[in-house]
């Protein structure tokens, strides 16, 4: 090292400085690419969370659905038994006048 001139001196600690500043910005590049990482896994589980919820709530309207779609056609029954009964009520009535 004693044979080093000042300039080559000079540049050999400027090389050490980009050492360590690189060491530096790499242990920070690294916390950060963690910290990134675990964002990622958290938001994944989230979403996987969400996406199972959403499978629930469309499995729970598929049911209603169907369970309205059946109330619907009992009610039309009805209504079409108590057409019917009203129409049979209303011949025997118009019998009865005559």
């Amino acid at each position: 090292m004693d044979q080093l001139t000042g300039l080559e001196r000079a540049l050999l600690e400027q090389f050490r400085r980009l050492a360590k500043e690189f060491d530096q910005s790499q242990s920070v590049s690294e916390k950060y690419s963690k910290t990134v990482g675990e964002w990622s896994r958290s938001i994944s589980q989230r979403q996987s969370a969400i996406e199972a919820r959403l499978t629930q709530i469309e499995a729970t309207q598929q049911r209603l659905s169907a369970g309205l779609e059946s109330l619907n056609a009992a009610l039309d029954r009805q209504t079409a038994s108590t057409t019917h009964l009203v129409q049979q009520v209303n011949a025997l009535l118009s019998k009865r006048k005559k």
